[in-house]
């Protein structure tokens, strides 16, 4: 059955981190990006952008950038967080084992909406990044079903000025994630999930 399908391409995807030195082609990377544009929006207003890197050198640019913009953060940090400091520069910085990096952004909210919404205090409030998310997802699965791995990044976004700084990226529109996109050169076992009882409840 379908759903059983469905089903087992969510089981079976994993988070890859190693690539293998093979780039998808356009008409694979249109299709996955096809799958993100089907995802369901706040208010159908699709307020989402997908912006790809495909030159090695400008990949690899962007980790050198954000890699000294994480590093300068934590030259002040507490000395708690300093401790982890080099697990997270590496975290942010893994995006560039892949052969093809995917900028999801979202929709800023509108100065209107800004102020309506100001009582929540959440960009969730505004839907654009939600929305952005769920398109990812459709993303993921669809790159899965063609045979590619991903790995789904934030903290990449740490270097914020980085990102802000990349010339021609759609106006109005900031980060989301940062989606690594190439064939895996990995099998990484399932990892562990909380069982179904501590995640519902009924009410």
């Amino acid at each position: 059955m379908e759903s059983d399908r469905l089903l087992t391409l969510i089981k079976t995807r994993r988070s890859i981190r190693r690539f293998a030195d093979r780039k998808p082609d356009r008409d694979t990377i249109d299709a996955i990006v096809e799958a993100a544009r089907w995802a369901p929006s706040n208010h159908n207003r699709q307020g989402w952008k997908f912006v790809v890197f495909e030159d090695r050198g400008e990949i690899q640019a962007l980790v050198e950038d954000v890699r000294e913009a994480v590093e300068k953060a934590f030259v002040d940090a507490h000395r708690l967080a300093a401790s982890h400091s080099d697990e997270l520069i590496e975290g942010a910085c893994a995006f560039g084992a892949a052969p093809v990096v995917i900028l999801a952004m979202h929709k800023k909210r509108s100065a209107m909406g800004g102020k309506l919404l100001e009582s929540a205090a959440s960009e969730l409030a505004s839907g654009e990044a939600l929305s952005t998310a769920m398109a990812v997802e459709n993303l993921v699965l669809a790159a899965h079903a063609k045979g590619l791995g991903t790995c789904v990044m934030t903290a990449p976004l740490l270097a914020g000025e980085v990102w802000a700084n990349v010339p021609d990226l759609p106006a109005g529109f900031e980060p989301t994630c940062v989606v690594a996109l190439g064939y895996p050169a990995e099998e990484p076992d399932a990892p562990r999930r909380k069982a179904l009882k501590h995640v519902i409840e009924y009410r």
